[in-house]
């Protein structure tokens, strides 16, 4: 590659053509039921990675538990080492940080309007970050504007009063989605950014990225009357980004050797490791892991988390939902109409969820998924990307009930009792799926919009805010701030205490 490299490599989807007609042997065209996942094969899952020298790394396998190393220059697995039983799974979503002291900071580390922070790199009082911006006050028809999603580079200083620096690397018409690691050279000249839905990396010209920054106020030298520097100028890409390096699917980690000659990504669905020559700016390879060929399931995980799927590459389906979750935010698409934004609604357990979205109108996953390609993200799926995208969502769990402690179980005996008897919440979120597939008007519509398809109430606890609009921050605000017509069945007779008792009842489903 030249020192002005080559655009993301196009994703692979890795299909053969199996047409829609695999939709009704799953049994998904109507009636969503997932696949069998008890024969598929294990995954390898590759995350962190460390160099131990020049010519060695060591990767976290977490789809199989393991710790290997890797010879690089044979590509070589040469050591492996199972986990502790005790040692906890790795979360793929978690922020990255690079460095034990920013962990008690990362919560402060957000300059205005900043979006979901992906990694942190640096010390308390200098460092990076890399993140994204979701443009949700902005109706999605906004995305041939490449207004939907952004993502940018961030450069704090300071301890106290924090100032701030920030370019996004998009360019207008290829995005950088879901950035998700960020390491920076050790002269400080460079920095290398990770995108796990455009499956690049980025490499950054940080002297010409202070440049760009600092153009967005005339007089740059009186910082403390402008602490907050950045620019929406989707052509500073440009300027900024002097190589986009192709990895395989779904890069999540980054490191670079004691002698910063290479970079080393891994690729999370991949199953693989891309080695790069950073003084050359080249591909040196692709190393395998050894993982199992894609399956229907794993080719649908893959196209989930590929910007392949969105008009110029802004976004990906994970950007709304990481880890099958939702981003707690409200979106104005254009499938319902323009001016009344919905919030996003989780995807976990969802193949026994029927029907789909706030206002019930998909029948089925296929319908919904196809319907959300088509409208949001501007994207005319092949019938085996649709078939594997609904394959992959079906398997999604539902999120895990909560233990209860010991000395909260009396009170959640006695949530569990109100919500069965004299709250009459079970009447439209009856177990084990906690909703009934119908629409009920509970007194926060407007206009023609009044019913909305009652939610599942597994996982509660992650998917603040609440109701179609997300206009409850709390569950308690559900059932006091916006119930003031009384039809969330018959909370309004609780007591405070029988309240909270229900809440925390709630809080475990």
């Amino acid at each position: 590659m030249t020192a002005r490299a080559s655009r993301c490599q196009d994703f692979n989807p890795l299909f053969s053509f199996i047409g829609l007609g695999i939709l009704c042997c799953l049994g998904l065209a109507g009636k969503a039921e997932a696949p069998s996942s008890k024969d598929r094969p294990a995954y390898l899952n590759p995350l962190d990675v460390q160099f131990l020298d020049n010519e060695h790394v060591q990767v976290d396998l977490t789809g199989v538990r393991e710790t290997v190393t890797v010879a690089l220059t044979t590509g070589q697995i040469v050591h492996r080492a199972r986990w502790p039983r005790e040692r906890p799974d790795s979360d793929p979503e978690a922020v990255k940080i690079h460095h034990e002291e920013l962990r008690s900071l990362a919560a402060q580390l957000r300059p205005p309007g900043a979006g979901s922070i992906r990694a942190v790199w640096g010390r308390a009082d200098s460092g990076w970050m890399v993140h994204t911006w979701p443009r949700f006050s902005l109706p999605a028809t906004q995305l041939a504007q490449g207004w939907v999603f952004t993502s940018g580079l961030t450069h704090w200083t300071g301890q106290i009063g924090y100032l701030w620096e920030t370019a996004v690397l998009d360019e207008p018409n290829n995005g950088f989605a879901d950035p998700s690691d960020v390491v920076i050279a050790a002269d400080g000249r460079r920095a290398y950014v990770a995108s796990g839905g455009s499956d690049c990396v980025a490499v950054v010209d940080l002297t010409q990225f202070h440049r760009v920054a600092s153009r967005v106020v005339s007089d740059t030298r009186n910082r403390a009357l402008e602490p907050y520097l950045r620019t929406d100028d989707l052509s500073a890409s440009r300027f900024l980004v002097i190589g986009r390096l192709p990895t395989q699917n779904n890069p999540r980690r980054l490191a670079i050797s004691p002698d910063q000659r290479r970079l080393v990504v891994s690729n999370f669905l991949g199953d693989s490791l891309s080695v790069f020559d950073v003084v050359q700016l080249r591909l040196e390879r692709h190393i395998s892991l050894g993982g199992p060929q894609p399956d229907l399931i794993r080719r649908g995980q893959i196209l989930f988390h590929s910007a392949k799927l969105s008009h110029l590459g802004q976004f990906s389906c994970a950007s709304c939902h990481p880890g099958g979750g939702a981003d707690g935010l409200n979106w104005d698409l254009p499938r319902d109409g323009i001016g009344n934004a919905k919030n996003t609604r989780v995807l976990w357990g969802s193949r026994s969820t029927a029907p789909y979205g706030w206002l019930g109108t998909s029948p089925t996953l296929a319908d919904r998924i196809l319907g959300t390609l088509r409208s949001m993200h501007r994207y005319e799926p092949s019938a085996e990307e649709l078939t594997a995208l609904v394959a992959y969502v079906s398997t999604l769990p539902p999120a895990p009930v909560a233990e209860v402690a010991p000395s909260e179980r009396m009170a959640y005996e006695r949530g569990r009792a109100l919500f069965h008897t004299k709250a009459g919440c079970a009447t439209c979120h009856p177990p084990p799926t906690y909703q009934d597939g119908l629409a009920h008007d509970v007194g926060t519509g407007k206009g023609q919009e009044r019913r909305f398809d009652t939610p599942s109430l597994r996982g509660l606890r992650f998917s603040a805010p609440y109701l179609h609009d997300g206009r409850a921050a709390t569950l308690e605000e559900v059932f006091t701030k916006h119930n003031g017509q009384r039809r969330h069945g018959q909370v309004h007779l609780l007591t405070p205490e029988e309240l909270a008792d229900l809440l925390l009842f709630l809080r475990t489903l």
